[in-house]
């Protein structure tokens, strides 16, 4: 009799564990896709943020600088600047991401990649545009 009880209890939560786990999984695949989205939808508010100035100081000609704050959100690899356009290189769970945007203005300088809220100085050189930590 204790016998019969135990084994069917253990029936019980192996048909438990085995309606749970896929559950599991599966949630956690979703948050892992939705913490992605959330870090590149910042990379991407990040470097069109910074292009959008740019062409603003750059219409302005020499002189003209703007101080903007801008999240660089975690997984990072580098942020190049070079040419008219910045470029985010973006760790995700499916590979690396590069999120990038460009300005009507050449630009130059160059931005941490660790995760961070920072000042960025857009400022207009007359042929270029630089971009630097505030």
């Amino acid at each position: 009799m204790r016998a019969q009880t135990a084994f069917e209890f253990m029936v019980i939560i192996i048909f438990v564990l085995a309606f749970i786990i896929p559950i599991w999984i599966y949630l956690y695949q979703m948050q892992v896709e939705t913490n992605d989205q959330f870090v590149l939808s910042y990379a991407k508010n990040t470097v069109t943020q910074i292009a959008k100035k740019a062409d603003l100081v750059y219409s302005q000609r020499m002189g003209a600088r703007v101080k903007i704050e801008v999240y660089i959100p975690r997984g990072v690899q580098y942020v190049n600047i070079t040419g008219s356009e910045i470029n985010m290189h973006v760790l995700s769970s499916s590979g690396p991401i590069d999120v990038f945007a460009t300005s009507i203005a050449q630009m130059q300088g160059s931005l941490p990649a660790e995760e961070g809220l920072y000042q960025i100085l857009i400022k207009s050189e007359g042929d270029y545009v630089n971009v630097t930590l505030a």
